[in-house]
């Protein structure tokens, strides 16, 4: 029979028994599959876990005689539980401590990322883990935040608590960064070049870090000619060389790229000249032209009204392909403004000009009416050249209209009147086909001397129009209708359509009228009359009243008869 304890040594025992949660030192007596036995200064050995001894590899890190630290977890019936694990998170957990409360840098390794951020371990030989987020990671934004994980980054504990561990990256960053701020700017100087590494790239242009201090460049100083995004010219982690253009407090660097090479357009005046012809690519096209680079940094425009000579169109990339090479000639070049004008259309000859030296005013054309407007007939008489035949060129007896007489699509015979190949018009007739009535007329009646008969055309307040022979409008005036100088009533004693004979006395060529006088017509046909009676008489003596007595004496011997 066991000889039972008095209650006096069980009081002592429990008194000298190991407290559970302390850290001891032990020594490896034995190790099988799965426990590890440890004398750690207790009346009985304790045992640990194996797995709580395996490497990060997973291979055993253990062996009989080893010292290992370890923390008292409890009694199983009496069989003291220990636990490495546990011992060595205490250990570490005292070491982070001091860290924390030091601010001292611990090293992390990022385990895997989680939303928000990245789990990473912190712990020297056992596995800490605490959480890094994204935000902490750098002081700008990562453009692959998963390339962070397995690398090894030195952090600042920010947070630290029984259940959380925070840590931060952009903290340390930002504190070396301010450091190196500092110091950068005591050494930089408007007008000094300075390298720098890209580390943004936005819209509108490009951020360079100079060491702990960025600087702008706009994206007008990334190049002398037209870029339409910084990435045309620039890439991120970049190298650059820069000027400094301005210093604006501590914060605010611009600076310059293209500074640093020289300006190409210092030597364009002797490079371009003037109707000299060059070749460019087709860089931008835009509604009011086409911006062809000529070379790096020299860009000259085409306006639209210098693409083409002929052909119609809405916007110019109808006609030129973006990014095309074209042949152009110099208009015009000026240094001062940065401005070169170029002409895709006069590489060729104008065909306006070859229009006018083949036909001559007065040639005789055939063309195609394209279009009738109240302002005239637009008459295609070339391949894509229209002439106008205005309301005025149509009829020698005065402006019609041509919409009630022509349609699109006949076919008409035109006289070319001018060529303006300046402005790219055409002056066409249809009137001058035949010969001009009016200088017919001219020609025909004689004046003082001509006697004409028409028809009344219309009765006007001071005087009445006459239509003649061939179109020809005449015009008497109210004093010239009756032999009495007020014969007020002559006018309205006439109607559209009465014949009238009257003498030519002029003509009015603004009008294109001939000016007749009824009354003068009456005076010459009685002086007429006059002489040819006396030319019929026998008595070469007679006077006139001898001559006027016997014909009135031959009138009233008819009477009394």
């Amino acid at each position: 029979m066991v000889e039972e304890k008095n209650f006096a040594d069980l009081v002592d025992e429990s008194m000298n028994a190991p407290e559970v949660g302390k850290l001891f030192t032990g020594l490896v007596v034995r190790v099988d599959k799965d426990d590890v036995f440890i004398d750690f200064g207790s009346k009985s050995e304790g045992v640990a876990p194996t797995e709580e001894f395996l490497g990060k590899s997973g291979e055993l890190a253990v062996k009989v005689g080893d010292e290992v630290e370890v923390m008292l977890e409890r009694y199983d019936h009496g069989l003291p539980r220990l636990s490495r694990r546990k011992a060595g998170l205490l250990i570490e957990n005292k070491v982070i401590q001091e860290k924390y409360d030091s601010g001292e840098l611990i090293e992390a390794i990022i385990l895997q990322k989680v939303k928000g951020g990245f789990i990473a371990d912190i712990g020297e030989k056992s596995e800490i883990r605490a959480f890094l987020p994204a935000s902490q990671l750098d002081i700008r934004p990562q453009s692959n935040p998963d390339s962070a994980v397995g690398n090894k980054l030195e952090v600042r504990i920010i947070k630290f608590t029984n259940r959380d561990i925070v840590v931060s990256r952009r903290a340390f960053l930002e504190e070396q960064r301010e450091t190196l701020k500092k110091e950068t700017l005591s050494k930089l100087e408007e007008g000094m070049e300075i390298q720098g590494k890209v580390v943004n790239i936005i819209n509108q242009g490009v951020f360079v870090d100079l060491g702990g201090l960025e600087g702008f460049i706009p994206i007008s100083e990334l190049s002398w000619g037209r870029i339409n995004h910084p990435s045309d010219v620039i890439s991120a982690d970049q190298e650059i060389n820069t000027k400094i253009l301005t210093i604006q407090g501590e914060e605010k660097v611009t600076l310059s790229l293209k500074a640093v090479t020289p300006d190409p357009w210092d030597s364009v005046s002797q490079k371009y000249q003037p109707g000299s012809v060059v070749k460019g690519k087709a860089a931008s096209l835009m509604d009011f032209g086409v911006f062809v680079q000529l070379e790096p940094g020299i860009e000259g425009l085409v306006h639209v009204s210098e693409i083409t000579w002929t052909k119609r169109f809405r916007h110019p990339k109808e006609i030129i392909e973006a990014g095309s090479i074209v042949e152009a000639m110099v208009l015009e070049v000026s240094q001062e403004n940065r401005r070169i004008s170029l002409s895709l259309k006069q590489i060729e000859p104008s065909p306006w000009q070859l229009f006018k030296n083949e036909n001559p005013p007065k040639s005789v054309l055939k063309g195609t009416i394209r279009n009738v407007t109240d302002r005239g007939i637009f008459v295609e008489v070339a391949e894509n050249i229209v002439g106008l035949v205005r309301p005025d060129n149509i009829s020698w007896t005065g402006r019609v209209n041509p919409e009630e007489s022509y349609k699109k699509g006949d076919e008409i015979d035109v006289v070319v009147l001018n060529v303006d190949e300046k402005n790219e018009r055409v002056g066409l007739g249809v009137k001058q086909l035949s010969g001009d009535p009016w200088e017919d007329a001219q020609q025909k009646y004689k004046q003082g001397k001509s006697a004409v008969t028409g028809k009344v055309k219309e009765v006007k307040d001071r005087g009445v129009v006459i239509e003649l022979d061939d179109n020809i409008e005449g015009y008497i005036r109210a004093n010239e209708l009756g032999q009495d100088k007020d014969d007020s009533d002559a006018l309205k004693k006439l109607s559209p359509g009465d014949e009238i004979t009257a003498q030519v006395v002029g003509f009015d060529r603004r009008n294109r009228q001939v000016n007749l006088s009824v009354k003068r017509h009456t005076q010459k046909v009685e002086k007429e009359r006059v002489s040819d009676f006396n030319s019929s008489q026998a008595e070469p003596n007679a006077t006139l009243g001898d001559l006027l007595g016997k014909q009135l004496k031959t009138i009233n011997d008819d009477e009394v008869a």
